[in-house]
């Protein structure tokens, strides 16, 4: 089956903007709700506790799937049907939060785990794993990951500088939340079909009265409802220029931002030939505009060009529900959200492989913006950090799971981590496998042991080179211009003697696999060129 795209980039925003409907349910006061003010106490929460959980389901195309590795086919049945559930989640802030949760797969397979996490440490423990994970969350730590050099604290290098309290920093972001919502919120046009009505909800298991508004869409709606955004922003010019200017202007009455993160303000006034500040919000102001126009004229050029894959994904058979139940405080304290799809039967015009998909949304809020207390994270000396995990072999990483556990289950036999390779074109040009006058293949051993995890080791009086493979607790040694190997203490004969070509010593191919529990295979690849793999499975 083919999977279609769309042909710019540029359209892909327009899916995205389709996205907000999750989120939203229109601007306009309906049944006396002011839904600009539900959609700001929503980006305004700071603290709250609840439940949530995502469900997935897809109801695979088994015709799409004709020829693809067994194993790929099994993945995606096992990954079919999957449920994230949340419990427990209490918020503290925007940097200290802990849960209990649970991924289940199908109506009974779960891993259920925990999460702690503060401003400088999370700590997860999984269902099966003999220690839990911790991930330094200092920014030394996730640069170090990431491999980006360290670069100084700003107030290291200025103590001068002040530093933001949380407190600031979080009015700080609720000034510029109402002063963009004054121009992204406001010109959310409403659904065509939005019903409000008074409710009586349990929420963490009491009744509370609550508002409900529902929600329902299909495709053709929502297509029509993104083109009134972009319609309405596009033509709210007034609203964007005074959201420009008041995101400037909140920034420039707090030059401390700049200073706490290092960086010059590029509000101030600078010397000659600078723009003022009047100029700089002008150009962003026209900048932004300009991008919605060439939306707005992206949309409606896909009308013309893309008819026929847009009216296949937003067709009748995509649908979005909403139920979401706001209090007398205008918070939302508990929201329902599903969306359904069911492709064309046609295969040359259906765009995912699956005859249907399904994404239920649901969670429960309470103590919104009160006093909640996170469980700390302490990592203990047993903990498995994750900077470890990445430079972890696969069988590695399976010693620290129980063997019946779940989650040892799913990563050795239906993810296959355990899995190793090495594979080379016939004309690499770095240590290709070459094919010996007698017909042996002899490969680099350094470069392949290595991958597999051994440690090699050479010494250069004897010529010997021993190699040690934890997976599979097996030392091997050999030497240089020797046939004669020793395989866990046992002397054997090799196809080959160990060869240098090119400062690199080669050994025969299928001696080294069986030792290594490996095996070797030759595909073709096009014209003289074939690709060689060893491969095993610890």
């Amino acid at each position: 089956m083919m999977v279609k795209k769309f042909g710019r980039s540029s359209k892909l925003l327009a899916l995205l903007l389709t996205l907000t409907l999750v989120f939203v349910a229109g601007c306009q006061a309906i049944g006396n709700v002011d839904f600009n003010t539900v959609l700001k106490n929503a980006l305004k929460v700071t603290s709250s506790e609840g439940k949530q959980s995502i469900e997935l389901k897809m109801l695979l195309d088994e015709q799409a799937f004709v020829g693809l590795p067994e194993e790929e086919v099994a993945l995606m049945k096992m990954v079919s049907s999957l449920k994230l559930q949340l419990d427990n989640v209490k918020m503290q802030d925007s940097s200290h939060l802990s849960l209990d949760g649970s991924l289940i797969f199908g109506d009974a397979t779960s891993i259920k785990f925990s999460l702690k996490m503060s401003d400088k440490l999370a700590v997860m423990e999984l269902e099966g794993a003999k220690q839990p994970f911790v991930l330094d969350l200092t920014s030394e730590s996730l640069l170090g990951l990431t491999g980006i050099p360290v670069l100084p604290d700003a107030n290291e290098e200025n103590p001068a500088a002040p530093a933001l309290d949380k407190a600031s920093m979080t009015a700080l972001g609720h000034q510029i939340v109402d002063t963009i919502g004054a121009y992204a919120i406001n010109n959310l046009p409403n659904p065509e079909r939005i019903e409000v009505k008074p409710a009586i909800e349990p929420i963490n298991g009491i009744s509370t009265s609550l508002t409900h508004v529902h929600v329902d869409l299909n495709g053709p709606e929502i297509w029509t409802w993104v083109k009134k955004y972009v319609d309405a922003l596009v033509a709210d010019r007034a609203g964007l220029d005074k959201m420009i200017a008041g995101v400037f202007e909140i920034l420039a009455s707090n030059p401390e931002v700049w200073a706490a993160v290092g960086m010059v303000n590029p509000l101030q006034e600078g010397g000659l030939d600078a723009p003022t500040p009047e100029e700089m919000v002008k150009e962003t102001s026209n900048a932004v505009a300009v991008l919605l126009t060439e939306l707005q004229a992206e949309l409606k050029l896909m009308e013309t060009e893309e008819k026929e894959t847009l009216d296949e994904v937003f067709s009748k058979n995509l649908t979005i529900k909403a139920d979401v139940y706001i209090d007398n405080k205008l918070d939302i304290r508990k929201q329902v959200y599903e969306l359904s799809y069911v492709p064309s039967a046609n295969p040359e015009l259906a765009v995912l492989p699956l005859k249907g998909l399904s994404i239920k949304v649901e969670s429960e809020a309470w103590n919104v913006n009160g006093t909640v207390k996170a469980e700390v994270p302490v990592a203990s000396e047993s903990a498995i950090r994750a900077e470890q995990l990445f430079t972890m072999q696969g069988y590695q990483i399976l010693k620290h799971f129980d063997e019946k556990s779940t989650i040892y289950d799913l990563l050795k036999n239906k993810l296959h981590i355990g899995k190793q390779s090495m594979s080379w074109f016939t004309d690499d040009e770095y240590n290709p496998p070459i094919v010996t006058a007698v017909g042996v293949t002899i490969i680099p051993l350094r470069d392949t042991a290595e991958q597999f995890g051994a440690v090699i080791t050479y010494d250069p009086k004897t010529k010997g080179i021993k190699v040690f493979d934890e997976a599979t607790n097996t030392t091997i040694v050999v030497k240089i211009g020797s046939d004669k190997a020793v395989v866990n203490g046992k002397t054997v004969k090799w196809a080959f003697p160990v060869t240098v070509v090119d400062g690199a010593a080669y050994v025969p191919a299928r001696n080294l696999a069986s030792a290594l529990g490996a095996k070797i295979s030759w595909t073709d690849f096009y014209e003289d060129v074939k690709i060689f793999k060893i491969e095993r499975e610890v």
